[in-house]
């Protein structure tokens, strides 16, 4: 049996503390119990993850189903919900968000097992389907598929404000949305237009016309401050239309 990383959101700490220990009797590391939505989603970000167990009702300000719209948007990591309800009308909710499982409490350690041995090598073989993680359009299309999660999603590069290096995934960031592919920073250059996208740091790929100003060794888009490396700076400035 395999080991992964796991990430549990659950509001019961009586239920936390038991998922805890049937994943560490199966040798997985819990990397990550949160009781709450927006904790576990910045951890997420910051984190390498391999699966999310999700409670469904959560309290507090995000519920489960708002958790995982959140992951499926900014995070390629499956996840599973968990939830005391199989009513026809959670169901239909949870199936929008695309789960790689649905538990029903009270569960065993055998329920926990085969959910998660089943949502990875489900995950796994989608990933490894022909098609690649970042394809690139011709030069009439500009535009790029991006996969997320079990999606392949088409994003205009005229919208794309700037890709962001995060560990082994990058985030690809938009006005109004943001999403995290598994590639390489080199595997993005190679992708995007030249003439319209520039490296400036080892962690940023900016869009040169989303730019709204530049000040010694930083840049701003879209209120976001972006650092500018030395090795950058005269590539960027010779891109520019100054006077």
């Amino acid at each position: 049996m395999s080991n992964y990383k796991i990430l549990i959101v659950e509001d019961d700490p009586n239920i936390a503390d038991t998922l805890k220990d049937m994943l560490e009797t199966m040798e997985h590391d819990v990397i990550g119990v949160f009781d709450n939505g927006p904790e576990a989603i910045l951890f997420l970000t910051r984190n390498k993850v391999d699966l999310v167990l999700l409670d469904i009702q959560l309290r507090g300000r995000m519920n489960g189903i708002e958790v995982a719209g959140e992951i499926q948007e900014t995070n390629s990591i499956p996840f599973i919900f968990t939830t005391a309800y199989a009513d026809s009308k959670t169901i239909a909710k949870a199936k929008e968000k695309g789960p790689y499982g649905y538990i029903v409490k009270p569960y065993g350690m055998k329920d926990i097992y085969a959910a998660i041995e089943i949502a990875i090598n489900n995950y796994k073989l989608l990933d490894e389907l022909q098609v690649p993680q970042l394809e690139a359009a011709d030069l009439r299309s500009n535009h790029l598929y991006l996969k997320v999660d079990t999606k392949l999603v088409k994003v205009d590069e005229d919208d794309i404000l700037y890709v962001e290096a995060k560990g082994d995934y990058v985030l690809f960031k938009t006005l109004e949305k943001g999403f995290v592919v598994n590639a390489t920073m080199k595997k993005v250059e190679e992708k995007l237009n030249s003439t319209k996208f520039l490296k400036v740091h080892r962690s940023y790929i900016i869009n040169l016309d989303k730019i709204v100003d530049i000040e010694n060794t930083t840049l701003v888009i879209n209120d976001k401050v972006i650092p500018i490396s030395r090795s950058h700076k005269d590539s960027l400035l010779s891109r520019l239309n100054t006077l």
